[in-house]
């Protein structure tokens, strides 16, 4: 039986390996170094400690990183396997991809570094180091081919997997959520809580609207809790397994940017898109990132489709007035949501990524 690696790092990849996972046991033998124990996968190494984002969030992680590293080296090294599936979470990846190669082993990468926003240089990993490359943008396939990546677009899974479990009604008296609600998701990293959580806090308090906001997986339930009773805000915690429902049946949101846009996008959330960082990491990002707009609907319609107040907008003098502003156009955004980022996007993604791996490790 072929065996494989894989390895994710950040909530979003992980919740892509869950719904891969189930395709490919039974005929692959699967490892992991993941977020979390997965049915179905050996985990080789629990990869929560190890995510933050901005240059210098990371550098407090780097004791950790370097003990990962030496321990997926010496997984590889010992155990051998097929293959090595490497799922976003690209600082630790792109390093990763160069040691499987150095040893032998096949690697593939599933939603590789966003390089057509920065760090085109990095390419050459990727070329040199990946037999085959999985994306779920349709304009990323040709950005890589022409720079000589054997690349694929796939579709995108969160067209299928963004679906709610209940009925808005159900959904409602589930959480004691009197309609109309509205959302709140900010971030599923500590890095993005620390700076976005308070400010968010404070703005839903002023709105004085009710919220509801889905304490992810990744967090501490009781710290997210303590902070929202100390704000004085309405904001029920919801559990993250209903955050699809959240956003289908909320009347409007504030989101990070990330995919948790995206994911609210597609359900045809109207939303602003809110994103803060160190003020250091973020003149460094300013200089290197060559898009127009950070968040994810915006780059898949080309044009500023949802609101991004970044930075020192993240305050409630700034975010009330424009969510205010939201909401009186809520309607004709959810229509433009449908007709300029879910219809460019197709669905299918982890299926057909199953079955692309299958094939290329012979499996029958």
């Amino acid at each position: 039986m072929s065996s494989l690696l894989i390895v994710s790092g950040e909530l979003s990849g992980f919740n892509y390996v869950r719904e891969l996972v189930p395709y490919l046991k039974g005929s692959v033998e699967l490892y992991g170094a993941l977020l979390a124990p997965v049915d179905g996968v050996e985990l080789v190494l629990d990869t929560s400690r190890l995510t933050a984002f901005g240059l210098f969030e990371v550098i407090s992680k780097l004791p950790e990183v370097f003990r990962a590293r030496r321990r997926l080296v010496s997984f590889l090294r010992e155990k051998r396997p097929d293959a090595v599936l490497l799922v976003d979470f690209p600082g630790f990846n792109l390093w990763l991809a160069r040691e499987a190669k150095r040893l032998g082993i096949r690697v593939f990468y599933f939603i590789p570094p966003k390089l057509w926003a920065w760090g085109e240089r990095r390419v050459k990993v990727l070329k040199e180091c990946v037999e085959k490359v999985f994306v779920i943008f349709p304009f990323e396939e040709e950005f890589y081919l022409r720079r000589g990546v054997n690349a694929l677009f796939i579709g995108n899974p969160l067209v299928d997997m963004v679906r709610p479990k209940l009925s808005r009604e159900e959904f409602a008296s589930r959480f004691g959520l009197e309609v109309p609600f509205y959302a709140l998701l900010p971030g599923s990293r500590p890095s993005e809580m620390k700076y976005l959580l308070r400010p968010l806090l404070q703005t839903a308090r002023e709105l004085k609207l009710k919220f509801a906001l889905p304490v992810a997986e990744s967090l501490n339930f009781s710290a997210v809790e303590r902070e929202v009773l100390d704000s004085g805000a309405d904001v029920t915690l919801v559990p993250p397994e209903f955050r699809y429902d959240l956003l289908y049946f909320a009347e409007a949101g504030i989101v990070a940017s990330g995919t948790a846009s995206l994911e609210a996008a597609i359900a045809g959330l109207p939303h602003l898109v809110v994103y803060r960082l160190n003020r250091l990491t973020y003149a460094v990002a300013k200089r290197v990132v060559k898009l127009p707009y950070v968040s994810l609907p915006n780059i898949v319609a080309g044009r500023e489709v949802v609101p991004e107040l970044l930075q020192d907008r993240v305050r409630p003098e700034c975010l009330v007035p424009a969510f205010k502003e939201l909401l009186g156009k809520r309607d004709s955004l959810r229509k433009e949501l449908q007709t300029d980022v879910k219809q460019k996007l197709s669905g299918g993604a982890i299926e057909r990524l199953a079955l692309e791996l299958k094939e290329l490790l012979e499996v029958r």
